[in-house]
């Protein structure tokens, strides 16, 4: 049954629409489709007890996997213990594993192969067409099959393992891992397992197959074959690369169209042309929103000359001109001198052919950095990750004269409120928006409630910061959701719709851009040596390296490792890893995480759970890599968490102590030092890392300023920030009333009871926190 336009004006212009384009846009108005109703897995899903048997079954049988023979395309290569030489592995090439404890693969165990940093596919990958209710603009799929990406696993039993070499491959060893499914979650909101939809249809209507399952939970012990060395040959590597590397650092995701559409002016916002709606000086994108600058010596040739997509990696539902005209399928992106922020040809529904700024993947994760190395300064751009400066604050950047500036649509309009605060009324979104923690989004807020999009306005307050993605590949359950997101493949399948892209990737477009993300792990050891430094030298413990005269530049050449002093603290703290992180932080692919799904009642969350956790129910354990870096946008999935010293501290996990009140009680702001060196100061500074958070209250400045109240009423309509008595002049995110009551806003009878601090889980002792946390830096 098709859903209804949240517009009920007739043919007037949305808010977001220019004046002059209100003919156009009737005329769309006639010709839209409305977007169909989206599956809802709580009807749609039901319990697979045969395979849950299956599972079970499995699990009582965990050896550890030995392969005996390796064959490549039916050819004997390798055999266990004897003299062999590295086999040599093309993309496309069948390979057999002879051996045993292999288990059940990976649908009945939660198993996965890697070939060096590219992991074995075990889901088949399918991109549908994608069409834009105009209107509402929601992104909705119609079932028809637009581009694939088979699987590469085969075949699976315990003795023998059948794959494809996937086409990404570029060098070894060759790894598989075995897991055990031993159980699921279940539901927070009802009785009997949580059953969820499989990603890759969520946005097609009544799909003939939700293909549903449970949130497995998961062994915290993986085991493995002995690493395999082999060599790959892919003369297709190279260009794949380029491709991928032409996306993240070239391509806008046809955000330039969407924004444009909506009335955000990035033309304006990049040329210092949009005011700053508190200081009501020129914005700077650099201190508002941590936008670079490009300098042609810090970012690849893709970031600043013009590239031409024949085709675009995905093909934008927005109509052109008219809504009658085609879009664009190729065309030319060019350089607005700003690392990550693209101009890209489209067809704009109203104003027609053009070429219109965006954002990419290098705005949110790329962070600009410099050490020294030898006697050099490496200064560069690294991508994958995140900038520690990237907030939402350029939705909210305009020209407008009034107090609120923004141009951009839904900022500020009449807008329904959540159930617990309804009604149709003026809202101004300045203030949450503006204020949003740095490196995190709450991209939903730029969305409007009951659109009938998959991503509403939904009145819960939950940012969630900007991942690492280094090493992203070997991770199965993708952006805290189970498999069903197939790792990072399946994760950019689908447009991005909370961020405003659209459009599905296609296969090809898409297994470049995976070929790139597996290359973006070249500069880590330098950047861990660097971190390290900076810890060392920050923290009065030099005198670890043999004297407290070493440089950066000799200690990053000579790397950590060369100096046994910094080497036997970090043994130690491994031994204090291996007994209190291990349970969720280990596995034998390098990614520090056994992916374990944490139910939300038993992880917890400093801000609200976002809609993909609440989806989910829970929140997989992250992969840890370059956490120095990291912890530049905080830590844990909202990044509230100044540095690793108090993520681990006991006293962080214990009530009562004066870290945990800093923490998550309402009190006067502590404002503590940034995390560590390179962490940087919020702008404006109101909000320090690892204290209260607060948002200004605005100030009615007399009886015709309706701004002031409608940015208050949406502040408000969060239920879970309050006004102190101590502080008359802002509000306060209230951790205790949130943690104790969230539940009902998830579908719940009442409170799901959420535990005392966010990762309940911290060192036994004060006296592990050091060592613990310089261990912690060498991942």
């Amino acid at each position: 049954m098709a859903r209804q336009h949240r517009y009920t004006r007739g043919l007037a212009s949305p808010s977001w629409a220019p004046a002059l384009g209100a003919i156009a846009l009737a005329a769309q108005w006639v010709s839209a489709q409305a977007a169909p109703a989206f599956p809802n897995q709580e009807t749609i899903c039901s319990f697979n007890a045969a395979r849950e048997q299956q599972r079970a079954a499995s699990a009582q049988n965990f050896g550890t996997p030995v392969v005996s023979q390796m064959l490549v395309n039916g050819a004997l290569v390798w055999t266990a213990g004897a003299n062999n030489v590295a086999p040599t592995l093309k993309p496309g090439d069948t390979v057999t594993l002879n051996g045993s404890g292999f288990g059940q693969g990976t649908n009945i165990d939660f198993s996965k192969i890697m070939i060096g940093n590219a992991r074995v596919l075990e889901t088949d990958l399918v991109m549908y067409e994608q069409k834009l209710d105009i209107i509402s603009t929601a992104n909705y799929e119609t079932g028809v099959v637009r581009s694939s990406w088979p699987k590469d696993v085969l075949a699976w039993s315990d003795t023998q393992v059948q794959f494809r070499v996937p086409p990404h491959a570029s060098k070894g060893p060759l790894k598989l891992q075995v897991q055990k499914r031993t159980g699921y979650n279940n539901s927070l909101t009802k009785s009997g397992p949580h059953n969820i939809i499989d990603a890759q249809v969520y946005r097609v209507p009544a799909p003939a197959n939700p293909n549903c399952d449970v949130v497995s939970t998961l062994s915290e012990q993986t085991k493995a074959i002995t690493p395999i060395e082999v060599a790959v040959s892919n003369p297709s590597f190279a260009a794949m690369v380029k491709l991928g590397r032409q996306m993240f650092w070239s391509y806008d995701y046809n955000l330039g169209l969407s924004h444009k559409f909506k009335n955000l002016d990035w033309d304006k916002i990049l040329n210092y042309k949009t005011t700053d709606p508190y200081t009501r000086k020129a914005a700077d994108p650099l201190a508002l929103f941590g936008a670079y600058k490009i300098n042609p010596s810090e970012v690849p040739a893709e970031a600043y000359t013009d590239v031409y997509f024949k085709p675009y990696p995905q093909t934008n539902p927005t109509p052109g001109l008219l809504a009658l005209g085609p879009q664009l399928t190729e065309g030319n992106t060019s350089s607005t001198g700003w690392v990550g922020y693209r101009k890209a040809e489209s067809n704009h529904p109203l104003l027609g052919k053009g070429a219109w700024a965006g954002f990419n993947c290098a705005s949110c994760h790329g962070y600009r950095i410099s050490y020294d190395k030898g006697g050099s300064t490496v200064t560069k751009v690294f991508p994958g990750l995140p900038n520690p400066g990237w907030t939402m604050k350029w939705a909210v950047l305009g020209d407008k004269i009034g107090q609120t500036t923004a141009n951009f649509a839904y900022i500020s309009e009449m807008e329904e409120g959540p159930s617990w605060n309804p009604g149709s009324k003026k809202v101004d979104k300045t203030a949450l928006l503006y204020h949003m923690p740095a490196g995190a989004a709450e991209a939903t807020i730029t969305r409007t409630a009951h659109e009938g999009t998959l991503y509403d306005n939904d009145y819960i307050f939950s940012p969630i910061a900007i991942p690492n993605v280094t090493f992203h590949l070997p991770i199965r359950r993708s952006l805290s959701h189970t498999e069903s997101y197939v790792g990072f493949e399946g994760s950019y399948i689908h447009a991005q719709e909370p961020d405003g892209a659209m459009g599905s990737t296609d296969a090809n477009s898409l297994k470049a851009l995976t070929a790139y993300m597996s290359t973006l792990d070249e500069n880590d050891d330098d950047l861990r040596n660097a971190g390290m430094f900076r810890w060392l030298k920050s923290n009065g413990k030099l005198a670890q390296t043999g004297g407290t005269g070493t440089t950066e530049g000799s200690f990053v050449q000579n790397g950590w490792k060369a100096y046994p002093g910094v080497s036997g603290a970090v043994a130690q703290g491994k031994l204090t890893y291996d007994q209190n992180c291990a349970s969720c932080h280990s596995d034998k692919v390098g990614a520090n995480t056994n992916e374990r799904m944490i139910p939300l009642n038993q992880v917890g969350r400093f801000f609200a759970p976002t809609d993909f956790q609440v989806k989910q129910q829970s929140i997989r354990a992250t992969y840890l890599r370059d956490l120095y870096w990291v912890t530049s946008r905080g830590l844990l999935s909202d990044g509230h968490v100044r540095n690793l010293e108090d993520l681990v501290h006991p006293d962080r996990c214990a009530e009562g102590t004066a870290l945990y009140n800093q923490y998550y009680t309402l009190h006067a702001p502590v404002r503590p030092a940034p995390g560590t060196a390179d962490q940087p100061t919020p702008v404006p500074d109101l909000n320090r890392k690892g204290d209260v958070f607060r948002v200004p209250k605005a100030k009615q400045i007399n009886i015709f300023d309706v701004t002031s109240p409608a940015r208050n009423l949406f502040v408000e309509r969060h239920k879970y920030f309050t006004v102190p008595s101590f502080d008359a002049n802002n509000y306060y995110w209230d951790f205790q009333k949130m943690r104790k009551e969230f539940g009902p806003e998830m579908g719940a009878s009442g409170p799901i009871g959420m535990p005392a601090s966010p990762h309940p889980w911290c060192a036994k002792s004060s006296s592990e926190v050091s060592n613990l946390v310089q261990y912690l830096l060498t991942l």
